[in-house]
């Protein structure tokens, strides 16, 4: 059954490696729906009558599971995460109704009004993930943010991201910073650094050698007097 009246998305990032994904359909839109699963190690099983040249290379290379035959309900058992990617309106009607009785999440491409969750325009630099929606309205205005936000976003921050992640770890595994305040001045110690201009300019030894040296800084204990 569609939605109706007004209806908003809640921004969340799942882990899809623990949620076997089921793709209805074997065309472009599926192909480039898979590519992005893929990206974060999804378990993907397609189904259609036919792949396109892409599905039938993934298929063959034992990336994606396929199998050669129309949609039925029984191919729902075990899957979380249902992806429909085809033109057929009746065929996106009756994959909504088998999941929604099933309570499996649903997205249906070129078609929020059947969805459970729809997918953002995403730029993905290592582990920081910048996402744009436009709640599905229009999702070409979405796609061209994403398109101008690549432009301004450094390629570094895949680094400084692997960077951050190290600092905070170590942050909240030293014994001597505790309270959120001195938490929050660790992280600002962190980001008032250039780290674009040092991993550009020195490399990623310098850069480390440059966080252990704030971290010692955090490190230090005043003198007992």
């Amino acid at each position: 059954m569609k939605k109706t009246g007004t209806y908003t998305y809640f921004p969340i990032l799942i882990d899809v490696r623990r949620l076997p994904c089921l793709v209805v359909g074997g065309g472009t839109v599926a192909l480039r729906k898979i590519r992005s699963l893929l990206e974060f190690n999804a378990s993907i099983t397609v189904i259609s009558p036919k792949l396109c040249a892409g599905l039938t290379r993934l298929s063959k290379s034992g990336r994606i599971s396929a199998i050669a035959k129309p949609y039925a309900a029984g191919f729902l058992k075990g899957q979380k995460i249902v992806f429909s990617t085809t033109d057929n309106p009746e065929v996106n009607r009756i994959v909504s109704r088998d999941c929604r009785q099933r309570g499996i999440l649903l997205n249906v491409a070129d078609g929020p009004s059947w969805c459970d969750f729809i997918l953002p325009a995403s730029l993905k630099r290592g582990d920081l993930i910048v996402s744009v929606s436009s709640q599905g309205k229009a999702p070409f205005l979405a796609k061209d943010t994403r398109r101008k936000l690549e432009g301004l976003l450094s390629p570094s921050l895949s680094d400084i991201a692997k960077l951050a992640g190290e600092f905070r770890r170590r942050i909240l595994s030293n014994g001597a910073v505790i309270s959120e305040s001195e938490k929050k001045k660790a992280y600002g110690a962190f980001l008032a650094v250039d780290w674009d201009k040092i991993l550009r300019k020195q490399g990623r030894q310098k850069a480390h050698k440059y966080l252990d040296l704030i971290l010692d800084e955090i490190e230090k204990k005043p003198d007992t007097p």
